[in-house]
């Protein structure tokens, strides 16, 4: 009857662990209002994805439609500049193949997140990103004039 009863047990555990690893297996879902800390490779550890919305596509299936903020821009001396893209809209296997991490859920999304997007959906073609996210936002390539000059007073 002891053997039983441990057999039992072992049953159960493995049933549990299976089931633990299923989970973590499955892809988190993408929705409005979630933040992503983008790519931590170096000069983007401060970026951040946000989603403003998710919906279904004809021919093209999921799309997601996300702002993207503090994306190096480069440096002037001392200055960081960075830059926003206020919308892009991604397939949803694009965004997938990108390294990011869940930040938050459930973040308030101001009405004027939005005006990018509405204008994004007047276009007769609009685009929808195929290439990877890291091409998407690096830097373009050329210098930056720095004319920083101290401030003088009378």
């Amino acid at each position: 009857m002891r053997w039983l009863v441990t057999v039992l047990f072992l049953l159960v555990a493995a049933a549990v662990v299976v089931g633990q690893n299923a989970t973590q297996q499955q892809p988190i879902a993408y929705k409005a209002g979630q933040v992503w800390k983008f790519d931590n490779h170096a000069g983007f550890e401060d970026s951040t994805i946000t989603i403003l919305k998710v919906e279904s596509r004809p021919k093209v299936g999921t799309v997601i439609h996300v702002r993207i903020e503090k994306i190096p821009a480069g440096d002037c001396g001392s200055v960081h500049l960075t830059r926003s893209i206020e919308h892009l809209a991604l397939r949803e296997s694009t965004l997938r193949e990108s390294r990011h991490e869940l930040l938050k859920e459930n973040v308030e999304l101001p009405d004027a997140y939005f005006e990018a997007y509405r204008q994004w959906e007047k276009e007769k073609k609009p685009e929808i990103v195929k290439s990877p996210l890291r091409e998407v936002v690096a830097p373009t390539p050329g210098g930056m004039i720095c004319n920083l000059l101290p401030v003088q007073t009378t």
